[in-house]
């Protein structure tokens, strides 16, 4: 009793965190085993004798022993209040549970008299044979009682992500309507990207925040230059297309410049460059690449469908009829149209279904191939365009609100969609 220490010397000898020797030392004062000195920064013994065992210390002894404790123990050792203490410093945990008791009512006892003393079990068989029939043994068995409310167990077998099974579905609509599929590389020089479609070399499109351009090769090779040569005559003049053109100095090695493609609008323009005879329905199903920032609504890598409809008679009724009919397969019975502009088509057009919850969403651009866009490529019958956002059509079909969810692995999704 009387022996003091500094608390600078506490703490430096405890060999543990400032907070939890300043919880050691509230609970000292607070049990009455020692006290702080104000003013003199001591820490000063109250107790001769080392200290009775407090109900929360019993408490927690009873438990490291027994490793568990019911309600009746703790109230048979009167430590109800140490419970609650403790359960407040988060030093135990305190699970309810409950508990069942059943005993025989009179009438219960009377009826377990009667019984006999030996019960027989009757096999149990589930299936009624032809045996059992013919020799009467049916009689002495008990048949499996089922229960036709109960549901079978769910099985989860392999099958295609759901959003692969909706792009062949897309393909095998196309394929059906006449088209046939196109492919082209994901690295493509700028000349087939952009400048075989009209867009002037200092369009914006073009700079390194709207798409992405390699660094090693940095360019490829350009076309046929009889091709190259009515391009660069279209951008600069018009060439004999009618149009005056962008009115600058167009320049082959930006044209040469390697970038991954923002459209596959480039392997439509490819197919035409092949030298195609009409009628022709051409389609491209395939990834473009944009830099963007990824969230629910943007990707830098997405899905994109091209096409193209080439014929003498074709006009943009027949480009209109043909998303009515390819959007009311998807599923898609409302569709209207808005003009619109873009660098390659005129007239242009979007197109709009109706979402059941966000009401009219724009799903695809299209138009009629300027001859700024075909002559060049030797094509002098009318072309029809379109490209469409397959990726956002399918968030639309498929109740997505996040496009990252489109190329989910998490099981728990994959097993909601329908084989």
């Amino acid at each position: 009793q009387g022996a003091s220490m500094p608390l600078s010397q506490v703490f430096e000898q405890a060999k543990l965190p400032r907070e939890k020797v300043n919880i050691a030392l509230g609970w000292l004062v607070r049990k009455g085993w020692g006290e702080i000195v104000k003013g003199a920064g001591l820490l000063k013994a109250t107790l001769a004798e080392p200290p009775a065992e407090g109900d929360d210390e019993k408490l927690l002894s009873l438990l490291a022993r027994k490793g568990e404790l019911d309600g009746e123990a703790v109230k048979a050792e009167g430590l109800e209040q140490a419970l609650n203490q403790l359960k407040r410093r988060g030093l135990l945990e305190v699970k309810e549970q409950k508990v069942w008791r059943l005993s025989l009512t009179e009438g219960g006892w009377r009826a377990a008299e009667s019984l006999p003393t030996q019960l027989e079990a009757k096999p149990v068989v589930t299936l009624l044979t032809g045996e059992l029939l013919r020799s009467g043994k049916w009689r002495k068995v008990e048949f499996q009682r089922y229960d036709v409310t109960a549901r079978p167990p769910s099985l989860y077998p392999g099958k295609k992500h759901f959003y692969l099974e909706f792009l062949e579905e897309v393909r095998d609509i196309l394929l059906s309507m006449g088209f046939e599929e196109a492919w082209g590389p994901y690295v493509e020089t700028e000349f087939w990207n952009f400048d075989v479609l009209f867009q002037p070399q200092d369009h914006p499109a073009r700079e390194i925040h709207d798409s992405y351009q390699l660094k090693n090769p940095a360019k490829g090779r350009l076309p046929p230059k009889r091709i190259v040569s009515a391009v660069r005559r279209t951008h600069e003049d018009g060439w004999k297309t009618g149009s005056k053109g962008w009115r600058y100095r167009w320049n082959p090695e930006i044209a040469r410049r390697l970038v991954l493609r923002t459209q596959t609008t480039a392997v439509s323009a490819r197919s035409l460059a092949g030298g195609v005879k009409p009628p022709l329905k051409i389609f491209c199903l395939s990834k473009v690449f944009r830099p963007d920032v990824l969230d629910a609504k943007h990707s830098m890598e997405f899905h994109q469908c091209d096409g193209i409809m080439g014929d003498w008679n074709l006009t943009l009724r027949h480009l209109l009829g043909f998303f009515v009919e390819f959007c009311g397969r998807l599923g898609f019975k409302e569709v209207k149209f808005a003009p619109s502009y873009f660098p390659f088509t005129e007239p242009s057009v979007e197109v709009f279904v109706k979402h059941p919850r966000l009401g009219w969403v724009e799903i695809a651009g299209s138009g009629v191939f300027r001859p700024e866009v075909t002559l060049p490529l030797g094509v002098k019958f009318p072309v029809l365009a379109w490209g469409a956002g397959i990726g956002r059509l399918a968030m639309i079909r498929l109740g997505i609100d996040d496009i990252r969810e489109l190329h989910t692995q998490k099981l728990d999704m994959l097993r909601r969609f329908k084989v």
